[in-house]
């Protein structure tokens, strides 16, 4: 079964990556913050090529088994052609690595507020230790994606033919899924994403004690996704891939859940073994703010509306079967409680 190609793989040490290896004891542990693993994947290819995964157990409104084969998942180089052309992709770089570590949280609650929001990990309690998962970072106004899509998608700055003509290029990612129904028929799925930036994404975990002083685990999610083509695919059986069922050029989503010990996601589960995702509603007794005190909820609030970071969403030309819509744009939007829990089938 043929499952992967890797030309070359780069690990880095971020901090002192030169520097002599000193053991340390548990204190010394302890007080570390910032030091992790950074890791660049260079000329990288993944093909499952002819690998197959089942899922079973789903069943239709009849109650007939539904038979679901993950048949294919690539990650290329863009210009693979639906992961047809095996074209290698670089995630991240010796100098722009993909890192997880370790970091202590950067707010002192009762020091500076001006502090409260910078830092490693802002927003979180400097009582606590987080772990977090970084991709590459840049500060390039043509290789921020971020930057990209508010100055030259969102917005026209004067620059942006040229911030085109050196961007780096973007990795094609794809699946396909096959669903075999009881009376014999089948149907066919392809994913494709042409032109995926995914840098300046993070994801951060750490814990506190609950409502009943049981340890909670706590996160918190900043997505930066940009797809420069997403296309859909649905066919019967002699699936070929060129009937579109929906195609979008140039799909952008800054997603942001989750805003430290003020509005943490909370992660759990029930006692019939389902997963809770909650996005609490933001707390003001993780500040210590009397919650009797109108002036002081005021300013609470004021405070988190000004820095909590809000969330957005392009879509470019919609193509749906032979008709077209124009861009969909939701510019600075914020959750303010979200649930979400699995259920038994």
């Amino acid at each position: 079964m043929k499952k992967l190609l890797s030309l070359s793989v780069a690990l880095v040490i971020s901090h002192s990556a030169n520097a002599e290896l000193q053991a340390l004891d548990d204190a010394e542990m302890s007080s570390q913050s910032g030091a992790g693993l950074g890791f660049a994947l260079q000329d990288f290819i993944f093909s499952t090529d002819d690998a197959s995964l089942a899922v079973t157990g789903i069943e239709d409104g009849n109650s007939n088994e539904v038979g679901i084969k993950w048949d294919q998942f690539y990650i290329m180089g863009e210009g693979s052609q639906n992961g047809s052309v095996k074209k290698p992709v670089d995630i991240g770089s010796y100098l722009h690595p993909w890192v997880v570590r370790s970091v202590r949280g950067s707010s002192d609650w009762d020091g500076d507020p001006a502090d409260f929001y910078t830092g490693d990990a802002p927003a979180i309690g400097d009582d606590v230790a987080a772990l977090q998962i970084l991709t590459d970072v840049y500060t390039s106004a043509a290789q921020n994606t971020r930057q990209y899509v508010m100055d030259c998608i969102f917005a026209s700055a004067g620059d942006c033919g040229q911030r085109a003509a050196i961007r780096r290029s973007g990795a094609d990612i794809g699946s396909r899924f096959t669903l075999d129904f009881a009376d014999g028929t089948n149907h066919v799925w392809n994913i494709d994403m042409r032109g995926v930036y995914l840098d300046g994404s993070g994801f951060t975990l750490w814990s506190r004690p609950d409502d009943s002083g049981q340890s909670e685990l706590l996160g918190q999610l900043n997505l930066s996704l940009l797809a420069e083509e997403f296309q859909i695919d649905t066919c019967g059986e002699a699936c070929t891939g060129t009937g579109s069922l929906l195609q979008i050029d140039q799909f952008y989503l800054g997603l942001n859940l989750g805003f430290g010990d003020i509005q943490p996601l909370k992660f759990s589960a029930t006692s019939d073994g389902n997963f809770v995702l909650e996005l609490s509603k933001p707390d003001p007794s993780s500040r210590g703010v009397d919650e009797t005190d109108s002036d002081a909820m005021l300013a609470f609030f004021n405070e988190y509306y000004a820095n909590a970071p809000k969330s957005d969403i392009y879509i470019g030309e919609i193509t749906v079967g032979n008709r077209t819509a124009g861009e969909t744009v939701i510019n600075g939007f914020r959750a303010q409680y979200l649930k979400a829990t699995s259920i038994d089938l």
